[in-house]
């Protein structure tokens, strides 16, 4: 049965050293099979964050699977933002920014739904396309049935009540519906800083806030997420910072169904 770690948001250059020693301890004790980042690994995509971010990936005792998000390319260095986005990921963090696990126990898919440009103002905003969402099929349906399907992106397919002023990645709905074909059970994001796991469609849509840095939102401490279980029954267990350490602070416990997953 898979023990998961879900980190997000790191945003070194804004990160805070003491939450990260912190969560270096607290992973140490946990011991995860793998530890998954969902993106935003630095702030401004420079160079010295990331290295600093690479420090802390070597600095882990477990596994890792990490995707970018859209804070890693550059905003205001047009030139390398339109022509060489991902130099300094490749340099710094790996050359796979879309990797593809296979454990015993499960498959992870990461998906980057960064894009260096968009028709809309805001290019932080994220987006699928249909290469995508075709390379996920591929992947799920040779994934032999008992194996936990974990799709991992930056941006949300669903937001809270509280948050619908952000935007869904693009192309949400056609991909949630290829993703519910495909039977995912989990898809774990970051992008809003904001902690919160839902069923949607019959799949398990969980997102951990920003782990690490002093970029929060009002009520919204450092944090992580924990993951444990199986296609029959999981447990998302959310981890906060308090008084100097990161602690459990609330649990959610999902069943699977004929319909998909359900929360009890």
């Amino acid at each position: 049965m898979p023990l998961i770690t879900h980190i997000s948001d790191l945003h070194f250059g804004r990160d805070l050293p003491t939450v990260t020693e912190g969560l270096l301890d607290c992973l140490d004790t946990i011991r995860p099979e793998l530890i998954i980042i969902s993106g935003d690994l630095t702030q401004r995509a420079k160079h010295r964050e990331f290295a600093q971010a690479a420090d802390f990936l070597s600095s882990l005792n477990q596994p890792y699977m990490i995707i970018p998000g859209n804070h890693d390319i550059a905003l205001h260095r047009l030139p390398e933002r339109f022509f060489y986005p991902w130099d300094k990921w490749r340099k710094y963090i790996g050359s796979n920014l879309e990797p593809v696990l296979h454990r015993e126990d499960f498959t992870a898919v990461g998906i980057n739904t960064a894009r260096r440009m968009g028709l809309h103002p805001d290019w932080s905003r994220g987006r699928i396309n249909r290469l995508q969402i075709n390379r996920a099929r591929q992947v799920f349906t040779q994934t032999p049935p008992q194996r936990l399907r974990i799709l991992v992106a930056h941006h949300p397919f669903w937001l809270p009540q509280s948050s619908l002023n952000r935007s869904l990645v693009g192309r949400c709905n056609t991909a949630l519906r290829a993703f519910r074909e495909i039977e995912v059970d989990l898809i774990l994001g970051g992008h809003i800083h904001l902690a919160y796991v839902e069923p949607v469609s019959g799949m398990i849509i969980s997102h951990a806030g920003t782990t690490i840095s002093h970029r929060l939102i009002d009520g919204q401490p450092n944090s992580f997420n924990l993951i444990r279980g199986d296609r029959q029954q999981l447990k998302i267990e959310q981890w906060e910072w308090h008084d100097h350490a990161f602690r459990p602070c609330s649990q959610h416990t999902f069943h699977r169904t004929e319909r998909g997953w359900q929360q009890r």
